[in-house]
């Protein structure tokens, strides 16, 4: 993961015929799960990861299919990916933690706090998919190539390397189950605290789709990174990190 200056703890969880890659970073007593979008790799939260551990124990990981992990012979639900997920943390010991996912993570994020609410403290869900008005995946498409536009270029290098690894069969496999997991209905489940943030200039996750969020999840907090874009947490990283720590405090 480049830029960061530590060399990470590498374990790869086997949860029944499913791969999870672990990295884990730091040594501080907070600990923080992040989990990636589709298509995407723990390579993307670098620069949060920098941030966050100079005081807390970070673990990234990556879900089957995805980033150096193996790809599944089946295509998997967002609750597949967080049942998994949940496995691979007790596997590896790692206890009670805040749970932080970004894009389609958002989705699995959510199932893993409903899955296992005793290991989740707190829940940050960073640019969170899918809009409601707009569940299709050819007008996701459409607003994933407008976001490239506002991204620079060595997020887009990240996350287009990342896709190639994922491969497009994959990919197409697991859109519809992303396109059709319904967060608005799931959320309001939650029980720890949920904090909701977006990038002022993300056409992927607009203003009032947070907002519906929030309205859904009584007591959650949203947030708005003025001039950030998808990628938020790369963009802004020290501002994100910031965020998660105050999330923390409300467990």
């Amino acid at each position: 993961m480049a830029g960061i200056t530590t060399q990470p703890v590498h374990q790869r969880v086997r949860v029944g015929e499913y791969d999870v890659d672990i990295r884990t970073y730091g040594g501080g007593a907070d600990r923080v799960v992040l989990v990636h979008g589709i298509g995407a790799s723990g390579r993307y939260f670098a620069r949060l990861v920098e941030e966050l551990a100079q005081t807390a124990t970070v673990h990234t990981l990556e879900m089957p299919g995805f980033g150096s992990a193996a790809t599944p012979d089946r295509s998997l639900e967002m609750a597949d990916f967080a049942r998994i997920n949940c496995e691979a943390l007790a596997a590896a010991g790692i206890g009670p933690a805040q749970w932080v996912g970004h894009s389609m993570g958002c989705q699995v994020v959510t199932e893993m706090a409903l899955y296992a609410p005793e290991q989740v403290t707190s829940v940050v869900l960073l640019s969170p998919t899918i809009n409601r008005g707009e569940r299709h995946a050819l007008l996701q498409g459409l607003r994933l190539a407008q976001d490239c536009l506002r991204e620079p270029a060595a997020v887009n290098w990240i996350v287009f390397t990342d896709y190639l690894r994922a491969g497009p069969l994959w990919y197409l496999r697991t859109l519809p189950k992303m396109v059709g997991h319904k967060l608005e209905e799931r959320i309001g489940k939650v029980q720890v605290p949920v904090t909701l943030v977006r990038g002022a200039r993300d056409p992927i996750v607009p203003a009032g789709w947070l907002r519906e969020l929030a309205v859904a999840r009584p007591g959650a907090v949203a947030v708005e990174l003025p001039g950030q874009p998808h990628v938020c947490m790369f963009t802004e990283p020290a501002q994100t990190a910031a965020l998660l720590r105050e999330a923390a405090l409300k467990q």
